[in-house]
């Protein structure tokens, strides 16, 4: 694994970027091949010029292995720019033995053509889905959210993707929100300490991805 020096200034941040999307950001990582959660943002699927420019906003050390750059910042909340409804999105997807069974938004279908644009059927309130989906009867999420980090849209594009219901959720009120809206909207995308409940009354806490309108 290689440290990647930092750039001193902003004159050695990357050029606006020709791909659509320059970095990816996650929660956590795999470490000794077992997932680990983090308190922190972390950004990979980058160059490790991006890296080391989004280090110099967020902090953290990047490094080069195997040619993939990685960058643990030291950032639990990102500013970040969104610029109208299309960008945030929401999938989900129930999957059966032969393969996919059902494929919407939420609200339609979006496979297969023939269904595409119809009423999906999928319940509105988050507590009849959530009650479905410990039945394993419901279609899981996959939200998607597409920013430039907030002062900083030289960097380019990122993404970042949850299959957490509860992300969902928040996403959902920030893209209700930003129908009709005009121009750029700042937002918080943020790792929050939750805390719950397991078996035996003990207590486990991770932190949860969650989106907002400053």
């Amino acid at each position: 694994m290689t440290v990647l020096a930092l750039p001193l200034t902003d004159e050695h941040l990357p050029l606006w970027p020709t791909a659509p999307t320059t970095g990816r950001f996650y929660t956590g990582r795999r470490k000794e091949n077992r997932p680990e959660s983090l308190p922190s943002w972390r950004l990979s699927d980058t160059t490790a010029e991006t890296a080391s420019a989004v280090a110099l906003v967020l902090g953290g050390l990047p490094t080069l292995d195997d040619g993939q750059a990685d960058l643990v910042t030291r950032s639990a909340v990102l500013p970040v720019v969104l610029d109208s409804p299309a960008a945030v999105s929401t999938e989900l997807r129930l999957w059966g033995p032969k393969g996919l069974v059902h494929h919407c938004d939420g609200t339609l279908f979006l496979s297969p053509s023939d269904l595409r644009g119809m009423p999906c059927g999928c319940p509105v309130s988050a507590g009849e889905r959530s009650a479905l989906a410990k039945r394993l009867q419901a279609p899981q999420p996959e939200t998607t959210v597409s920013f430039r980090l907030a002062g900083h849209p030289e960097l380019g594009r990122f993404e970042f993707r949850s299959p957490s219901r509860l992300f969902a959720d928040s996403a959902a009120e920030v893209r209700s929100r930003l129908v009709g809206a005009t121009g750029d909207t700042i937002c918080r995308l943020a790792l929050e300490l939750v805390t719950v409940l397991v078996s035996g009354g003990a207590e486990l806490s991770f932190r949860a991805p969650r989106l907002a309108i400053d």
